[in-house]
């Protein structure tokens, strides 16, 4: 993470989350559906740069009486513009955070697996986390689409073998078996009680889309601050000694993203990502600019 902090720019600071709000949702788009991808069909297709993904997901779920909340039963908007700029070979950003080394921690992952299949590849190792109701989707679908990416990888290895044995030693395909799928429940779970993390420094934490009720608001910014604080050493404060948060939403209620932003920023330092980072990164940078309904802010523990 060296390097990637220092470079975030004043201008883009939020200081003032009620100011932030106001202009935020000043130049959201009129006439918005609530972000599905597709709420009907059981199976939806997507494009993450290079690589075709195919989603099993559950719309009899999504529209159950399940108390504990049903929104991650099915794919987002917001999930795959993420991932396709994240993923972007012109994306200066995650060239500081594509890193073999690092751990990573999605939040609210729901079932669809697009950031765990499209980020884990570059990543030491990444754990895509929701309840328990998600997981069984969220396995199925990472275990089918890393099969179908690491077999389109290794077929373009073969074709390529002859040029780079020419040219001399090539870059290894990205390892596609570093995904592993926890229970995170925000509201019951400490993060430092889970075996497969306690032990881990984490150096980012991801939630796409997890912003929809004012009541988990807190839980998930302190699940954030637990998870920043994990394996730190409190006399280290280098670059290399932070663990970035990347929230990515859909800009839907006022009052929901403005409670979340007050916790936020209450916590954590906290930037609004500027259109010039999306420029020239595809499909995904051009959704995320501003004025198309989204937003992604990063932020470190103060």
């Amino acid at each position: 993470m060296s390097g990637l902090v220092s470079s975030l720019e004043d201008e883009f600071e939020v200081h003032d989350p009620e100011e932030e709000c106001f202009l935020l949702f000043l130049n959201k788009p009129d006439n918005r559906d609530l972000g599905f991808v597709n709420r009907t069909e059981s199976t939806v297709s997507v494009s993450i740069n290079s690589q075709d993904l195919t989603i099993h997901q559950s719309p009899s779920l999504l529209t159950s009486t399940r108390e504990a909340g049903t929104t991650g039963a099915v794919l987002w908007k917001v999930t795959p513009l993420l991932a396709s700029w994240l993923t972007h070979p012109c994306n200066t950003v995650s060239k500081r955070i594509l890193n073999p080394g690092y751990t990573v921690v999605e939040l609210g992952a729901g079932t669809s697996g697009v950031l765990a299949v499209s980020f884990a590849p570059y990543v030491g190792a990444y754990y895509a986390t929701d309840q328990e109701y998600c997981l069984k989707l969220l396995r199925k679908n990472i275990l089918e689409n890393y099969k179908e990416v690491a077999e389109k990888s290794s077929r373009s290895k073969e074709k390529s073998s002859n040029k780079r044995s020419k040219r001399g030693a090539g870059t290894s395909s990205p390892n596609t078996g570093n995904a592993t799928v926890l229970p995170l429940d925000w509201q019951l779970t400490e993060v430092s009680s889970i075996p497969e993390l306690k032990a881990k420094q984490v150096d980012v934490v991801i939630a796409a889309d997890c912003i929809y009720n004012e009541s988990l608001v807190e839980p998930l910014v302190d699940t954030m601050v637990d998870l920043s604080n994990l394996g730190r050493s409190e006399t280290d404060e280098t670059d290399d000694n932070v663990t970035l948060i990347i929230v990515a939403q859909e800009l839907r209620s006022p009052d929901v993203l403005e409670a979340f932003m007050k916790a936020f920023c209450a916590k954590f330092r906290v930037w609004r990502l500027p259109d010039k980072l999306y420029k020239d990164c595809g499909d995904g940078g051009k959704g995320l600019m501003e004025g198309g309904g989204y937003v992604v802010h990063v932020g470190i523990l103060k």
